[in-house]
């Protein structure tokens, strides 16, 4: 069994290989992929969207809302809006309203993307996130967004490595890789407990301090 395991992961590691992935530890990795065969946003949505990595996808492949020269970009861990980018769950709902009216941009601003592009089961969405990884840095270059709004604990964990506590570091200007990211609560656990959107909204409201002072 153990011998089927290890076959199955080295032939998916030599996929990963043959369209341009470097092995690395994330922590130190920059937000490029130099080698990453995609040269504009629209073929990367074609590479995305033929992206047969994990099988136990839920879904098809979602690219996001990847607007060039972004000011603002968002991370969840999973899709957000739906295949035809609509705003149609109360998440995604929610989201368009702290950005229209905390932030006062427009969605042409701002990029929403996720790590996971796929639903994918609870249980390996840490494996796959590894999978998806090149294409979100890449969505990233494309973005040109210097400041990411992580939206939950696991979002932050999936892509800095970082053991800290997330307590000792939501609501703050964190630097990674050049870039500035801001963790903070993720929807759903806005949406589950609503008595957080207060301390939400403050902390939105630092980060709006900061966005509006530094553009």
């Amino acid at each position: 069994m153990q011998t089927l395991q290890r076959a199955l992961l080295l032939q998916k590691l030599y996929l990963l290989k043959s369209i341009g992935f470097d092995y690395c530890n994330l922590q130190f990795q920059k937000p490029l992929q130099t080698q990453f065969p995609s040269q504009s946003p629209k073929n990367l949505n074609q590479i995305i969207k033929e992206c047969q990595l994990c099988p136990q996808k839920l879904s098809p492949p979602h690219t996001g809302l990847c607007n060039p020269r972004s000011k603002l970009l968002f991370l969840t861990m999973t899709p957000l809006l739906d295949l035809q980018m609509r705003f149609v769950s109360k998440g995604a709902l929610m989201l368009k309203k702290i950005i229209e009216n905390v932030f006062a941009l427009q969605l042409q601003e701002v990029s929403i993307l996720s790590l996971l592009k796929c639903e994918i089961p609870k249980n390996t969405q840490d494996k796959c996130a590894k999978n998806c990884m090149g294409y979100f840095l890449k969505q990233l270059e494309f973005s040109q967004s210097k400041i990411i709004v992580i939206l939950g604990e696991e979002v932050y964990s999936a892509l800095t490595q970082d053991k800290t506590p997330y307590k000792d570091i939501q609501g703050k200007l964190l630097k990674w890789n050049g870039l500035k990211l801001f963790p903070t609560f993720s929807l759903t656990q806005l949406l589950r407990q609503p008595e957080f959107k207060i301390q939400a909204h403050k902390e939105f409201l630092t980060l709006k301090k900061d966005f509006y002072e530094n553009n």
